[in-house]
């Protein structure tokens, strides 16, 4: 069994001290838990060349950026989605707003509840249902002057990029 953070470790001594009630410790408890789910959401994570996976029962708090990658959304996150230039698989929830440049979607229903952005994308299957604005704007010109940009600046400065985490 892992460790118990500092925080939660003090108030479980100060309870078995008899410092403080059960419910004075239920409540620290629950404003720790709440102050650690508010940090999560607040976080924005970037995944260049990679894959962002969530699966079924999963719940992902914070911003995620895919950039020349893959995203598959078939949980629940709790915060914008940006997806430039890679692939998408959908079936999950998006709390939040979800922006699409020149990616390739398939669709298997799913909830969006902010709005929708596409330019430039491809899709296949069942949109999800989507609570705010659906904008998509994909002309001959637009996908020109995105190819051009995905095959002569994107993919050959991702290719000399080396990315640790």
């Amino acid at each position: 069994m892992g460790e118990l953070p500092n925080d939660l470790l003090a108030i479980l001594q100060a309870l078995a001290r008899k410092d403080i009630t059960v419910d004075e410790a239920e409540q620290l408890i629950q404003a720790i838990m709440d102050k650690r789910t508010e940090e999560r959401r607040k976080g924005s994570k970037s995944y260049i060349g990679k894959d962002f996976i969530i699966n079924p029962g999963e719940e992902y708090f914070g911003k995620v950026e895919v950039v020349n990658g893959k995203a598959v959304i078939n949980g629940r996150l709790l915060g914008d989605l940006e997806v430039v230039f890679g692939e998408l698989i959908f079936s999950g929830e998006v709390a939040g707003n979800v922006e699409l440049v020149g990616t390739n979607i398939v669709w298997n229903g799913g909830h969006i509840t902010g709005n929708l952005e596409m330019v430039g994308c491809s899709y296949k299957g069942a949109k999800p249902i989507v609570d705010g604005k659906v904008n998509e704007v994909n002309n001959f010109f637009i996908n020109g002057v995105l190819g051009i940009v995905r095959n002569l600046v994107i993919k050959p400065f991702l290719s000399g990029v080396k990315i640790e985490e």
